[in-house]
């Protein structure tokens, strides 16, 4: 039993699979790894294709490719943020219709759960990045002769424009990664989305259109009004936290009703909108889009029966869910590293999955040895498994 099921919810929302999220958690933070070594640890299906390979490891290959869905799974953590940050006040709204925020004490917990581990990563990160660009310079210094790889690592320094904003919880906000560790860029539109939120409740207050109609207002002049900047791009995807902001006030106030009929309405709305995404839109379209996918999803993993949470899969995903920050932000220079030393030493990466298999193990490993060291002193109440 986890911590949550003891929070004061009416008795209703019990019924929303809210363990299931944290799997779900869990599971994107591992897609994302997994993602992130196939594209470091492997020379990728074009070079792979070159070389004799049996039927099955072709499947295998293919298979692999699901995993390019990189960002579309920071979108879904977007909405569960947006879910997770505002169902204490939607649990308000349900019993009395009224709420109140103590903010100083938001801003605590927030700056509590976050910032030990955010300065662990940035630690992480320029230990790593200094080590290997002295001992591994390539894959640094954009020199791999892989052209994506190389444009990509262009912009990952240590420099004012890099530094600065990262020491401000900002990270990539100035156009330059801090070091390698690109993944830290969605960090920056949480925390703007958390300091945007008490304002935003003054808007609640006023109604529920007011509110949500306010966040879509806000992407559309930022698109219209404003030069594409880190700013507009933080304004285009709120409403897409703010989804999930809907979801738990939708399911507080008992308007969800998880029957057949609701299921593959919703199911096919997520097909929809993943097959969508493919298609080349303008922002605020793909922007609706990604808001529908995210939701979707999340509708439907809140609508799975308790029962699935006794199943030994969902709890190891429910667990690796309560690490997934510290594995989405220690994880990418850690397989820098592993891919440096790849690029120096076999002379690029492997041809097979070995590396790519390993290095993924190995980072998930270490992961979770610096959040038993960091991230474990700091979870709420919300996030703690007792058995």
């Amino acid at each position: 039993m986890t911590e949550l099921q003891k929070l004061e919810f009416p008795k209703h929302i019990l019924s929303l699979n809210l363990r299931s999220l944290n799997a779900l958690r869990g599971f994107l933070a591992i897609y994302v790894l997994a993602g992130h070594c196939r594209w470091l640890l492997w020379i990728g299906n074009s070079g792979w294709s070159q070389y004799p390979h049996s039927w099955y490891a072709e499947i295998l290959v293919s298979a692999s490719a699901s995993l390019r869905y990189g960002h579309e799974a920071v979108i879904i953590f977007f909405v569960l943020s947006g879910l997770f940050i505002h169902l204490r006040v939607s649990k308000e709204l349900a019993q009395s219709k009224t709420f109140q925020l103590n903010v100083i004490n938001f801003f605590r917990r927030r700056c509590h759960r976050l910032v030990p581990p955010y300065i662990l990563a940035l630690a992480l990160t320029t230990i790593l990045d200094l080590v290997g660009r002295f001992l591994y310079p390539t894959l640094y210094t954009s020199l791999t002769g892989d052209l994506l790889l190389d444009q990509n690592f262009l912009k990952k320094e240590f420099s004012v424009t890099s530094i600065l904003p990262a020491l401000f919880m900002l990270p990539s906000s100035m156009g330059k990664d801090f070091g390698s560790n690109g993944p830290l860029w969605s960090l920056a539109y949480e925390v703007i989305y958390y300091l945007l939120y008490p304002l935003w409740l003054k808007l609640r207050y006023l109604g529920a259109l007011a509110a949500y109609g306010a966040g879509v207002v806000v992407a559309v002049l930022g698109q219209l009004l404003f030069i594409p900047s880190f700013a507009t791009q933080v304004l285009i995807h709120y409403p897409i936290w703010l989804s999930g902001a809907l979801i738990a006030e939708i399911g507080s106030q008992k308007k969800l009703i998880f029957t057949k009929k609701y299921i593959w309405i919703n199911s096919l709305l997520l097909i929809v909108a993943f097959i969508t995404t493919h298609f080349t839109l303008a922002s605020l379209l793909l922007i609706l889009v990604y808001a529908v996918l995210g939701s979707t999803l999340v509708l439907l993993i809140i609508s799975l029966p308790l029962s699935i949470c006794k199943h030994p899969f969902h709890k190891y995903f429910e667990i690796l869910g309560i690490e997934s920050y510290t594995i989405y932000i220690c994880h990418f220079p850690i397989i820098t590293f592993i891919s440096a030393w790849a690029f120096k030493v076999l002379d690029g990466r492997p041809v097979y999955g070995f590396l790519a298999l390993g290095g993924g193990l190995f980072t998930l490993l270490v992961c979770h040895i610096l959040f038993l060291g960091c991230e474990r002193h700091f979870l709420h109440s919300r996030l703690k498994i007792n058995g």
